[in-house]
């Protein structure tokens, strides 16, 4: 095996990882479940770190930049012949990558925006005084007051 090929090895495993923890980080942002969100949001960036370098790695064997795109990657790799199933695999984890991601995105802007209405609802409730500064109902919610003794 080249250098090229396990480079590209460690690259799909690096991308493995990562896709396996975008895929648990939706089934928390589905279910709510911050306590896992945690856990996951440092694994990810652990994950994401390795696959940066791996990223890097690669790139500057191909004597590109880290900021190279996945198509300029392949132009240098591959740009007399067919390109390896190594290298279609990458492609194909970096394209789900993306859409998880996507994904993901739009599940945390649902939940920002159920924060946000829970938040205006707990704000208006707030403005309005239930309690009193002795930690009573106030007067505004006796029940047991009848029309009639007013």
């Amino acid at each position: 095996m080249n250098t090229l090929e396990a480079s590209l090895k460690t690259l799909n495993r690096e991308l493995e990882t990562f896709l396996a923890l975008l895929e648990e980080e939706s089934i928390a942002l589905a279910s709510s479940n911050s306590e896992r969100l945690d856990q996951l949001t440092h694994q990810r960036h652990g994950a994401s770190q390795n696959l940066a370098e791996s990223w890097r790695q690669l790139a500057e064997q191909l004597g590109l930049s880290a900021e190279s795109s996945l198509p300029a990657l392949r132009l240098r790799a591959f740009a007399d012949k067919s390109p390896s199933l190594a290298w279609l695999k990458l492609e194909k984890l970096t394209h789900e990558a993306a859409r998880l991601n996507r994904v993901n995105g739009r599940l945390i802007e649902e939940q920002m925006r159920r924060t946000d209405a829970a938040m205006q609802v707990l704000q208006s409730a707030s403005t309005r005084s239930l309690y009193g500064a002795d930690g009573r109902l106030s007067d505004a919610m006796n029940n047991n007051r009848s029309i009639d003794s007013a």
